[in-house]
């Protein structure tokens, strides 16, 4: 290939780098740049884009010196691919880090090396806007382009990495009987995590939400938050009275505090989480939406998320992809979420990265939403630091999400008593004989005369006296947590009485204003007519409301008064058994997203506002996403729908170790309310059961509401009387589907929706002789309506049915008073249509013992114990259906 000597330059225009690469199969002889002026250009554009996108490939990003060396393996990094020669005098003006220079060809390759194959790797040739990539590589290029650090800066890098060492030594040494997760190895992601704090403050940040696992919690809580050693070492006490983690481990505590910075204070909120790894994030991006929400000046981007993941639960556990595929949807978008990846190079204990993963690196998940990747090498604390700052000004500029791939490794085991050296024996040699980081960066600064030999022990014994003092001050503020009183009866609890009755004047005229249409709009027949009814309805106040308009006039009168709502979930805008309607489609408009009209936004001046969004199809990271909304909301209402009850499954992680939970392990509040659409229908046990055994298995310490309301009324107030209690608890809805929507007996007047109030026990309304009662039944949800029809069909007007509405907490005084009613009474019957195992009977039974009178005897009657939730044949299920019933009313089968 000839050699190419000329000192002329082209001027490089690198939008379309990516375009203009050469392949190593499509090498060219190129003629010499003084004869051909657009075979330079093109060369040299070549290379650049040949750095710029493939340059993380041969990076120095392991601190144990396990990465590849010799470029020339890579065609895209040779010079001679483009017909270069590395050590010729070729003058280019080149756009470099963000202006155009005038670089000779040697000091080209050294300057883009050094940008994208030192301890710094940008990965970014999966990103389509062009923007964002040159946006990108001016970034890296600057970065390594800059002078040195000030002397001030570089020394307090040094003092931030020897307080996350003395942390991790201090706790080892005074508390070695508890387990810890110790940071060394990764101690820079300190000066990390306090540059991205910073630089979120310099660019207009208020709030930072942070998430992240066990592993340096404690030491970002002493050396990022500032929490004083005595309230953190308070964690580790045996005294409940004292500890703040006396429901929890010590490495799942949160806390918030308002942090001083060079640019003001901002607010760091670290999420509470369970050992679930990475079941936190979507808690944490529903947090900082909920904090953007309620921002006045509508900016998103001054709430910021983090979150800190380990390399192997990035890679492989679902919650990851889930959340990320949130990241840029209208419903769950936070202006964009700073990754974090505390990367040991191990992962769980004893797996070897290709048995924890197919992919190259554990952040290449994120290459599906276009989300930049940078690696960084532990080991260099000041490209760590950059690259903090470089993260967080991406995601302020974009409102997009970023990747920083912390790469380190872990000098200790998995906790302290761990021994690595069973399954990592090579590795563990390497760590024994490695410098740490301190070392590291210490002999740095004294070769660039920015400190003298002695000034690292200085700063250690320095450290070494802050943490012992700070661990002896008397300190009278403990960290603790607000633990409410255990509950271990499972009765109701004396709450304030709440009123959900609306004036029937109010409610009249917010059907009329449910039922306006806009100019114009065409509307769908079935909506047509649906708002015929919902008119005829606001003026004959006795006319059948139904479940769809009862729980629109259950948001629509919380509207009124100034409550914001939130609702999401699959089909929640139509509803999945066309049950609920809140947003219409205009049927003459182009594009079925064009024109839609939401009634709930239109009820009232001043209203608050109303959200629905179509969640993605999900469930673990959208409940988990609402769950944290409601823990920053206020009192806004928030409502998550499952399409079909059982779709609930797949969420059983946010229910079990937040939803159940949260409050007693942490001192969360949250006023979540998730509607579960059940009931047998012979659809079949995937469309059937909301797992309503689970829930109640799940209820102690009054924790949460559960209920099954059979009528619209109770429905309606239902919803209001939760947005209006004071005493947040999550509540769980056992929703009625198709048979029930459709179904006009559970429908109620405007009258009752109005006055009415919701029951936990509805008692037999009609006339009645309670001395000849003998036996009584006891149901909850749409079953009634079948116990009701087959004690008429038989002729048994003597067999009270009540309906259990509230399940948990047991509305125990109200069953035992009405009870106590019949004073022949010798039989109480439990009907449900679950079968034995799956409803709930095993939870009830003994609080239905508790409420019998002397002598009663309780039985019960439903379907047997069964594996699956239901059957899928209709007919098989009527005669279940109507064997629940008549064993129920005790008719003995002919």
């Amino acid at each position: 290939m000839p050699a190419i000597k000329t000192v002329k330059s082209a001027t490089l225009d690198f939008s379309s780098v990516a375009k203009l690469q050469p392949s190593i199969q499509s090498r060219t002889n190129f003629a010499p740049a003084a004869k051909v002026h657009a075979d330079l250009t093109a060369a040299v554009k070549g290379l650049m884009g040949g750095y710029r996108l493939d340059g993380w490939r041969m990076a120095s990003l392991d601190p144990l010196h396990n990465d590849p060396s010799d470029h020339s393996s890579i065609a895209e990094l040779d010079p001679g691919t483009y017909g270069l020669s590395a050590d010729e005098s070729i003058s280019c003006s080149v756009d470099f880090a963000g202006s155009a220079k005038v670089l000779m060809l040697p000091e080209l390759l050294n300057r883009l090396h050094a940008s994208y194959c030192g301890t710094i790797a940008l990965d970014c040739a999966h990103i389509r806007a062009s923007d964002q990539q040159r946006w990108l590589y001016a970034q890296v290029e600057g970065i390594s382009a800059s002078a040195a650090l000030a002397a001030d800066d570089a020394l307090r890098v040094l003092e931030q990495l020897v307080l996350a060492e003395t942390f991790e030594h201090y706790q080892r040494a005074t508390y070695p009987r508890h387990k810890q997760f110790s940071l060394e190895g990764s101690e820079s992601l300190v000066p990390l995590l306090a540059a991205a704090v910073e630089e979120a403050a310099h660019q207009g940040v208020e709030d930072i939400v942070l998430g992240m696992p066990h592993r340096g919690r404690l030491n970002v809580l002493k050396n990022v938050f500032d929490l004083p050693a005595k309230q953190l070492f308070s964690l580790f006490s045996g005294d409940p009275a004292r500890a703040a983690a006396a429901w929890d481990l010590k490495d799942h505590f949160g806390c918030s505090i308002r942090k001083h910075t060079a640019d003001g204070d901002i607010n760091l909120l670290l999420a509470h989480n369970p050992s679930h790894l990475e079941s936190v994030s979507p808690v944490v991006c529903g947090m900082a939406r909920a904090l953007q929400d309620r921002k006045t000046d509508g900016f998103s981007r001054k709430v910021m998320p983090i979150l800190v993941h380990g390399d192997a639960s990035f890679s492989a556990q679902g919650m990851v992809t889930e959340t990320l595929n949130l990241s840029q949807t209208r419903g769950y978008g936070v202006g964009g979420t700073l990754h974090l990846i505390l990367n040991n190079q191990i992962g769980s204990t004893i797996s070897h990265p290709r048995d924890a993963r197919s992919t190259r690196f554990c952040s290449d998940l994120a290459r599906a939403i276009d989300a930049p990747i940078i690696h960084v090498n532990a080991d260099d604390p000041d490209a760590a630091v950059a690259v903090a700052r470089l993260a967080t000004r991406y995601r302020m500029h974009f409102g997009a999400d970023i990747v920083v791939d912390h790469v380190g490794y872990r000098r200790h085991g998995h906790f302290g008593s761990d021994d690595p050296t069973m399954t990592q024996p090579a590795m563990q040699r390497r760590i024994r004989s490695h410098r740490t980081v301190v070392r590291i960066y210490a002999d740095k600064l004294v070769a660039y005369e920015l400190t003298s030999g002695g000034e690292l022990e200085r700063v250690k014994a320095a450290a070494s006296i802050a943490m012992i003092d700070g661990h002896a001050a008397d300190e009278t503020t403990m960290v603790t947590t607000s633990v409410p009183t255990r509950n271990n009866g499972q009765t109701a609890r004396a709450t304030k009485p709440v009123v959900t009755a609306v004036p029937l004047g109010q409610l009249q005229a917010i059907v009329h204003r449910l039922a306006a249409v806009p100019p114009g709009f065409a509307l769908h027949a079935g909506i047509r007519k649906m708002i015929e009814d919902w008119r005829s309805v606001a003026v004959d106040a006795d006319r059948p409301v139904d479940w769809c308009l009862a729980e629109n006039l259950a948001y629509a009168s919380l509207l009124a008064n100034g409550f914001n709502i939130r609702l999401s979930g699959l089909d929640v805008g139509r509803g999945s058994f066309f049950h609920r309607y809140h947003v219409w489609h205009d049927q003459d408009a182009d594009t079925d997203w064009q024109s839609l009209h939401v009634p709930l936004r239109h009820i009232a001046e001043g209203q608050g506002f109303f959200s629905i969004f179509e969640s993605p199809l999900s469930e673990e990271a959208v409940v988990g996403f609402e769950y944290g909304y409601t823990l920053q909301c206020g009192r806004d209402l928030v409502v998550w729908e499952a399409q079909f009850g059982d779709f609930v499954n797949n969420a059983q992680v946010i229910i079990d170790q937040y939803i159940a939970t949260g409050e007693h392990k942490w001192g969360y509040k949250s006023g979540l309310v998730v509607l579960l659409p059940h009931g047998h229908e012979g659809g079949g046990p995937e469309h059937s059961c909301a797992y309503l055994g689970r829930f109640l298995q799940l209820c102690a310490d009054g924790n949460l509401r559960v209920a099954m309301p059979s009528t619209a009324s109770q429905f309606h107030h239902l919803l209001r009387r939760q947005a209006l209690m004071e005493e947040r608890k999550p509540l769980i809805v056992m929703t009625p589907k198709t048979w029930l929507y459709g179904h006009k007996p559970s429908y109620s007047s405007l009258r009752d929706v109005a006055q009415g109030e919701f029951r936990p026990l509805l008692c037999e309304e009609g006339d009645i002789d309670a001395a000849a009662v003998v036996r009584v039944i006891v149901t909850s949800g749409k079953v009634y309506y079948d116990l009701l029809s087959g004690r008429t069909q038989a002729g048994l007007p003597r067999v009270p049915i009540l309906r259990l509405e509230q399940l948990y907490p047991f509305p125990a005084d109200a069953l035992a008073d009405e009870l106590r009613r019949f004073p022949r009474l010798r039989q109480v019957a439990w009907a449900q249509e679950e079968a034995r195992n799956h409803g709930a009977w095993p939870f009830l039974r003994e609080q239905l013992e508790g409420a019998l009178p002397p002598g009663v005897a309780l039985e019960y009657a439903g379907r047997p114990a069964a594996a699956p939730t239901a059957i899928c044949n209709a007919g098989l299920h009527m005669v279940e259906q109507h064997a629940v019933v008549i064993s129920a009313l005790g008719i003995t089968a002919a």
